[in-house]
């Protein structure tokens, strides 16, 4: 097996000096007035919508959150494969549909998780998840925070996962379980780090690169771990909702993927670069070709740096998250927070420490699309397309990105050191 603690050059700097800029005076303001500021828009929010629906008496509010909610209950009451009838959902949740189309598509093990929030009423199921999601985003940072306050609150709380927290989303609770499953891999703690990762089929379309990495690296217990963690809760989640789920699943995914097709030149809220392509006038067959040729140059630069021993556990981190960014069709504006988690790797790489205008583009990275989903959410403007917003960033972050993987490759093969191990 390969040391996943890796190495670097012995010029390079260790996380925590790259990480000790944020140590300041102007560290600790950033890394607490900024955190407590997302923190009480994300509890102003769900308090708000808490309220809306005790005093307008609504069933819930129209968030992503209302279809989980709904799926659970449903669940709940005995018949989950109501859940794919998009009417019944719409009889639970009672949230008006606009223009809005939300099928459930999700594997069993994520219905049978959210049936304890189905059996309480909307307001304090969604606010039991939020919690969740925000203490589970503290847990995964604190690991590679290098021990300084300001950054593991800065990263844990970043502005770029508002949308998120916002749309009650599940991006937060996949970002921690991949987290987790890193930090498992840099204790060599395989057989966790397979268990996170099976977990993560959460949301399968965010893990095609997570396997090419894996066994680039020789992390067979691993692999082995999470093929088992699959295999068993899939299995206790079918005994749950019955065998005809999957059935259900694959017909339902087809038809939704059927409907991300016939608007995705439309769908300024889907980032990913197959949305882009589509959005800026070319058909949609060529826009679907070059995303996954972008797939496949992405699991091309994954394999190669988790291959490697030349590049450092971050870099690799770094690498594999923006491959995810990068690789799926299926890339909502709430996945966007994925590039915050990036950043902090990138930092501890000391690759965005070393001039001003790198710095900016972390701050860039971090913050996201926060601001612009404000204006897109609370309908101030009519014009503004999140995924032009998104891709400059993706873009710089890539490019930046991958010149350091390119240089470390081109490092004589005598001229790397044991990196450090996370304490």
């Amino acid at each position: 097996m390969r040391d996943l603690s890796s190495q670097f050059s012995t010029k390079a700097s260790s996380p925590i000096e790259n990480l000790s800029i944020f140590a300041g005076r102007r560290g600790w303001q950033v890394g607490l007035m900024v955190p407590l500021f997302v923190l009480a828009l994300t509890l102003f929010w769900v308090g708000s919508g808490w309220y809306a629906v005790v005093v307008q008496g609504k069933m819930s509010l129209s968030v992503d959150f209302k279809v989980f909610w709904a799926a659970g209950h449903l669940a709940h009451l005995g018949d989950p494969l109501a859940a794919f009838d998009i009417d019944r959902l719409s009889e639970v949740h009672e949230a008006s549909k606009e223009d809005d189309w939300m099928p459930w598509s999700y594997p069993p093990s994520f219905l049978v998780a959210l049936m304890p929030l189905g059996a309480l009423s909307f307001s304090p199921a969604w606010a039991m998840f939020t919690v969740i999601s925000l203490v589970a985003m503290l847990l995964a940072i604190r690991p590679f925070a290098c021990g300084i306050v300001p950054v593991w609150l800065a990263f844990a709380f970043a502005p770029a996962m508002l949308p998120n927290f916002y749309m009650g989303q599940t991006t937060a609770l996949w970002a921690a379980g991949l987290l987790g499953a890193l930090a498992a891999l840099k204790h060599e703690r395989f057989v966790l780090a397979g268990f996170f990762i099976g977990l993560l089929t959460l949301k399968p379309q965010l893990g095609l690169l997570i396997p090419l990495a894996l066994i680039a690296s020789g992390s067979w217990r691993t692999i082995m771990s999470a093929t088992v963690t699959t295999l068993v809760i899939s299995l206790l989640s079918t005994l749950v909702v019955g065998v005809d789920y999957w059935s259900e699943m694959r017909h339902m995914m087809g038809v939704h993927f059927e409907e991300i097709q016939g608007s995705i030149h439309l769908n300024t809220l889907m980032l990913s670069p197959y949305s882009l392509i589509a959005g800026i006038g070319l058909p949609e067959p060529v826009a679907l070709a070059t995303q996954w040729i972008l797939t496949g140059l992405s699991g091309i630069a994954v394999f190669v740096a988790w291959r490697s021993p030349k590049v450092d556990f971050d870099l690799r981190a770094a690498v594999l998250i923006l491959g995810i960014s990068l690789s799926t069709p299926y890339f909502w504006f709430y996945e966007a927070g994925l590039l915050a988690i990036a950043t902090l790797f990138l930092l501890r790489a000391g690759v965005l420490t070393k001039t001003p205008l790198r710095l900016a583009l972390a701050a860039a990275m971090w913050i996201g699309i926060g601001p612009a989903t404000h204006l897109v959410l609370f309908k101030m403007t009519d014009t503004l397309s999140l995924r032009l917003v998104f891709a400059p960033i993706l873009i710089l972050a890539c490019a930046v990105c991958l010149q350091a993987l390119i240089s470390k490759l081109r490092k004589p093969a005598d001229t790397y050191l044991i990196d450090e191990v996370l304490q």
